[in-house]
């Protein structure tokens, strides 16, 4: 089978493709790689896919419309242009009706027509299956996101970090991309209000860390965000991109790890969190209860039912510095499903689309 990846290769969609093509091939799958940098890229592997698709190969996809266009609708003419109605995708970042009207219409109808197109859709959480059943009438298979254990393989000795990434023992830190709803406007909001709390030298991070780089077009966002510290006797810092011989280094540093982005539907930045053996504090929702039920342990959810969402996080936040193991996997806690459950899982998804089984 051909298993096709497009976009930049520090996009979180196109990592996700390229790691579970290697996992598949680590199990003895015959699947062959396929890249398209960006979407003119790929609009010239329409032969290609339609050639493997008339030989009897399977062929599949992870698509997020931001990477096949510079509007939802040009998105989808890209896909429809180019895939074989044979096809399987594996959709990312489904729209949901907290992005806004107009944002929300416009996304809605692009991965609808996406999703009638191919054979098969596939998406990551339950809490995605139900957002796209809102928006289209489709059979959607579910295949969680893979959490790579690595706790057993961080050597005691570690690269130093450098000066840029300094001091992030002592920050509240939110690891990913940075822009609008990510969560690094709550943080502070949250850190303002535990500062208010408790008074001045408490003792309570005075930093939040946007740990990776900013997403394209959001540079105004990192100056809003330090001028809104400022002006609260806080600081905020953005490290922009951390290569991977540091990421997990810089995640075991972080004193306190938080992901609180505002439409979460599946986390890429969670299972990087679990992966080392952190217990980052997440608010409550749907995808965030079901990845709790998911893997017991994993998460400090905060009940943002009982109040503001910045007094619930400057609990969790209290509760973190007044006792730092909170923030960390307790011993023998499972990440299950790993890469090679996830991969099983899709293939026998592939085998229920085209008939395998």
């Amino acid at each position: 089978m051909l298993y096709a990846t497009v976009g930049p290769d520090e996009h979180g969609v196109t990592r996700h493709g390229a790691a579970t093509r290697r996992t598949l091939q680590g199990l003895g799958a015959d699947v062959e790689p396929l890249h398209a940098t960006d979407s003119s890229d790929f609009l010239g592997l329409a032969g290609v896919l339609r050639d493997a698709v008339d030989d009897g190969r399977a062929v599949h996809l992870d698509v997020t419309d931001a990477l096949f266009g510079p509007s939802p609708a040009a998105a989808a003419d890209c896909l429809l242009e180019v895939l074989p109605p044979a096809v399987t995708l594996t959709l990312h970042d489904i729209p949901q009706a907290a992005e806004g009207e107009e944002r929300y219409r416009r996304r809605a109808e692009a991965y609808a027509r996406i999703a009638r197109h191919v054979a098969g859709v596939v998406v990551s959480s339950e809490h995605e299956r139900a957002l796209l059943d809102d928006i289209v009438d489709v059979a959607v298979h579910v295949v969680p996101l893979p959490v790579e254990d690595r706790r057993a393989m961080l050597s005691d000795t570690r690269p130093e970090l450098p000066e840029h990434l300094a001091g992030l023992e002592d920050d509240v830190v939110v690891f990913g991309f940075l822009y609008p709803g990510k969560g690094h406007a709550v943080a502070l909001d949250a850190l303002a209000e535990l500062h208010r709390q408790w008074g001045p030298g408490s003792g309570a991070p005075r930093r939040v860390t946007a740990l990776g780089p900013v997403s394209a077009g959001h540079d105004r966002l990192v100056r809003e965000l330090r001028e809104s510290a400022r002006d609260r006797g806080l600081e905020f810092r953005a490290t922009g991109f951390v290569p991977d011989e540091l990421s997990d280094v810089a995640l075991l540093a972080a004193g306190i790890p938080l992901a609180a982005h505002r439409n979460v539907s599946a986390s890429g930045s969670l299972g990087s969190w679990m992966g080392v053996g952190r217990r980052p504090i997440v608010p409550s929702g749907r995808y965030v209860q079901e990845m709790a039920r998911l893997r017991p342990g994993t998460l400090r959810v905060t009940g943002v039912d009982t109040g503001p969402l910045d007094y619930a996080l400057a609990e969790a936040i209290a509760e973190a510095v007044e006792d730092h193991r909170r923030t960390w996997l307790a011993p023998g806690t499972s990440l299950e499903p790993g890469p090679e459950t996830c991969a099983r899982r899709l293939a026998d998804v592939w085998a229920t689309v085209h008939g395998w089984a």
